[in-house]
């Protein structure tokens, strides 16, 4: 009688000789239970919207000076509009043209006589002095 094998048999039982040996000579790992730790809740909760005429605090424009952030139509939260400005005025984004147009996320913004204003489709937004 003949025993026919096969080469890719024959590596296949050896791959499995090999990973069953290797485990009896592994030292065992401890067991540490997996901790996911639970988020606190915010502070303030939900961000409430923020209605024409609101100021929502103050940002440093990228001369260095001081700019009151303003809501002007729509309803936007003032986290957002802060948002916005932050990064608007944030040295590392570009600006094209003279009037600094930039588009963060899905607002419209651009300089034109000293206010910065940004525009979505449901609100306008800008920073005065």
């Amino acid at each position: 009688m003949t025993v026919v094998v096969r080469p890719a048999f024959a590596l296949l039982v050896l791959i499995a000789v090999a990973g069953c040996s290797s485990e009896r000579h592994a030292a065992p790992r401890p067991s540490r239970p997996l901790v996911i730790p639970t988020p606190s809740p915010s502070p303030t909760g939900k961000p409430r919207p923020a209605r024409p005429g609101t100021e929502c605090g103050q940002v440093t424009t990228v001369t260095g000076a001081q700019a009151r952030v303003q809501v002007v139509r729509g309803r936007t939260t003032c986290v957002e509009a802060m948002r916005v400005f932050e990064k608007y005025n944030d040295p590392d984004t570009p600006a094209e043209g003279t009037a600094g147009l930039v588009v963060i996320g899905h607002w419209t913004c651009g300089t034109r006589g000293g206010i910065t204003t940004c525009t979505s489709k449901v609100a306008t937004i800008r920073t005065h002095s």
